[in-house]
């Protein structure tokens, strides 16, 4: 599927950290869901921090080059857009990794300036243990 919104690009360009890096302003903040550890929810402020956010979690929670997404909805536009998605992937421990997850981006002058990532972190956790809670149905219509 191909995108239309900052965040649909961001998106689909999951687990390749250097093409995320390029769609980055240099002061760009990404945080996550407030029940996370503070290393993972952050904020992260800045391109560094933030690339550095973004290797660490692909890097360390999931196999190399195993994540996919499913885009579901995609709404806004170049200014400021959210996604709603699939996450997929076999984590670090080698367990089957399906999570639904909503990310926002906002723009300024063409590149995400802020990102907001949402996820059932229960069904995160849960799945990183190998247990398959909150696996998203795989009937569109959620039977």
């Amino acid at each position: 599927m191909g995108t239309s919104t900052p965040a649909g690009r961001l998106v689909e360009a999951f687990g390749d950290c250097e093409a995320m890096a390029a769609m980055y302003t240099d002061d760009v903040t990404w945080r996550l869901n407030h029940s996370l550890a503070p290393n993972v929810k952050g904020p992260h402020v800045g391109k560094d921090a933030v690339g550095a956010f973004n290797r660490a979690v692909f890097g360390k929670f999931y196999e190399d080059g195993s994540v996919t997404v499913d885009i579901h909805d995609e709404i806004g536009d170049e200014h400021a857009s959210v996604v709603r998605f699939d996450f997929h992937a076999t984590s670090a421990r080698g367990h089957a990794y399906d999570v639904e997850y909503v990310l926002i981006a906002t723009t300024r002058d063409g590149l995400v300036c802020d990102v907001v990532e949402v996820l059932d972190t229960l069904a995160s956790n849960e799945q990183h243990q190998g247990n398959r809670v909150g696996v998203p149905p795989t009937d569109p219509s959620g039977t």
